[in-house]
């Protein structure tokens, strides 16, 4: 089924399986699945959805966080599995079903018996408030305020130790202080170590290996430089006999320096070594320290020194317990008056914008036919959060005189669905979901509450996509588009099927909802009439 934009309206006998697409939706977007739903003789019910998330920032959001890659479509997909296995995809990216609730409460709003929306709960319902309110740079501001506030209240909190609390971190850190200030450590150190603990584990050998250069460079009888001086002599004998040999004596007396260079630094080598175990025990102490103090303090010497300082800073705090609690309070009772202040002009705004937006819902319940019915949106004041210090509520009763109760609480799917109809129609511009069905909205209604229903249905979907599932002619002839759910037997088997129906076929269907399974002239005449009227 490929649902268009504006009113898709769905029609169809009872038992048809108009449910089936409720169903359906709601499974794609996290509802809870069980093995029932699989065909018989199936293994298994695989389900496919394309949703245009063009304009959706919070779905973005979402799909950002969860590293899936997304620009203006997503295809979610779930498969349930005779073996009660449930899977699910978004992008062919493996979900959980708890992701997909996620983001299909920003997807698509339901407003039918047993299934919940976006519009039932108090924080979706605060934030429309504060969106219609104006309310969003205040609570930006009470955000980073809140926060700092948490941060202090931690601090005064860690301060608030009792004396023996204090007096055993106090003894504890001082140890911690003294232990790493008596290690006198150096950032550099560990390189240090690695490279001069390999030299003073090798130190004989070391000394084996540069004595023996030196022998042969230098010290024994026909040595390297020996050799090289008499090859010297005769070049001189060869300059004598007429020979050009200035190339060979000047390579020769490069190489004689170069090897005395050599022989100097491997004379170094040999007199820098220490082969004495005390050096050798010593640096392996060191070792074994810095590897006791990573263990405990940090997992770099540079983190073991950096631990130190915070311990030290700890231990002033500890020491200057009166003069930092006494402080510390005064800071908070200050970010106190400021987001207190914030706070009164957030729900200032509030109450402002909620008794104007319950006088419209109320108008709008009325012309619905609900002419007894209370709406109020109730502001309880409670502790501070991030978002004030109101508890904000839809509150709703059907009757005058009765008590009102939080709107999920609201009885009836007809009732439900009416009363948020009206409130999606009175806050239209701030309601951000793309996408609203409506399972029978006009259950117990007449026809006249039905054109009213029809118009208003038609009136939102400018703005989003609506779609209806009816049992009225006048809210079916103002759809844009006309689905029509049937059963056709295929081998044995009912198999339910959508169509969307053309201008004659959504006559035919109209009149067959006017007038039954017996069509008249006067049920064709009067659906053609309607269906006019709606175009």
């Amino acid at each position: 089924m490929d649902f268009k934009n504006g009113l898709t309206v769905i029609t169809g006998e009872t038992g048809a399986g108009k449910s089936i697409i409720i169903d359906s939706i709601d499974l794609l977007l996290g509802q809870r699945a069980s093995t029932g739903i699989i065909r018989t003789g199936a293994n298994s019910c695989i389900l496919i959805a394309t949703f245009d998330i063009s304009k959706n920032i919070n779905v973005k959001n979402i799909l950002s966080d969860l590293s899936i890659d997304s620009e203006n479509e997503i295809i979610i997909r779930r498969q349930i599995d005779l073996s009660g296995k449930s899977k699910a995809f978004i992008n062919d990216i493996p979900v959980s079903v708890n992701s997909l609730s996620n983001i299909g409460k920003y997807l698509v709003d339901f407003y039918a018996q047993n299934k919940s929306n976006m519009l039932f709960e108090e924080n979706y319902q605060r934030q429309i408030v504060d969106n219609i309110a104006g309310n969003d740079n205040l609570l930006k501001k009470l955000s980073v305020k809140y926060d700092d506030l948490k941060r202090l209240l931690s601090k005064k909190e860690d301060i608030e130790k009792s004396n023996t609390d204090r007096e055993r971190m106090l003894d504890l850190y001082k140890y911690q202080i003294q232990e790493i200030n008596k290690a006198n450590l150096n950032a550099d150190e560990e390189e240090t170590i690695e490279k001069e603990l390999p030299k003073l584990k090798n130190a004989e050998k070391i000394q084996t290996v540069t004595k023996e250069m030196i022998s042969i460079l230098y010290k024994q009888d026909n040595s390297i430089i020996d050799n090289l001086s008499i090859i010297n002599k005769q070049i001189d004998l060869l300059q004598k006999y007429g020979i050009n040999v200035d190339n060979i004596s000047k390579n020769i007396n490069l190489s004689i320096s170069q090897l005395d260079d050599v022989y100097r630094e491997t004379e170094e080598i040999y007199s820098g070594i220490d082969i004495t175990p005390e050096a050798l025990d010593s640096m392996l102490e060191r070792q074994q320290l810095i590897k006791k103090l990573k263990s405990k303090y940090g997992k770099t010497v540079k983190e073991i020194i950096d631990y130190g300082f915070d311990l030290e800073d700890k231990v002033k705090t500890l020491e200057n317990y009166d003069i930092n609690i006494e402080k510390l309070q005064k800071e908070i009772d200050e970010l106190l008056k400021e987001i207190t202040r914030i706070c009164e002009q957030i729900s200032s705004n509030r109450t402002k914008v909620s008794k104007n937006i319950s006088k419209k819902i109320v108008s709008e319940l009325e012309d619905l036919n609900m002419k007894n019915s209370q709406f109020e949106i109730s502001l309880e004041k409670t502790e501070i959060t991030g978002t004030g210090f109101d508890k904000v509520q839809f509150m709703f009763s059907a009757n005058k005189g009765e008590k009102l109760y939080p709107i999920a609480l609201v009885a009836s799917g007809g009732e439900i669905s009416r009363v948020m109809l009206a409130l999606s129609t009175t806050i239209s511009e701030n309601y951000n979901v793309d996408t609203i069905i409506f399972d029978e909205i006009d259950t117990g209604t007449s026809g006249k509450t039905g054109d009213k229903i029809g118009k208003k249905l038609k009136s939102l979907s400018k703005n989003r996509q609506i779609i209806s599932i009816s049992h009225l002619a006048q809210i079916a002839s103002s759809a844009d588009t006309h689905v029509k759910i049937y059963k056709e037997l295929q081998q044995d088997r009912n198999i339910t099927k959508a169509k969307v129906l053309n201008k004659e076929e959504r006559i035919e269907e109209i009149a067959k909802i006017i007038s039954g399974a017996q069509i008249t002239e006067h049920a064709l005449k009067h659906a053609e009439e309607m269906l006019n009227c709606n175009t």
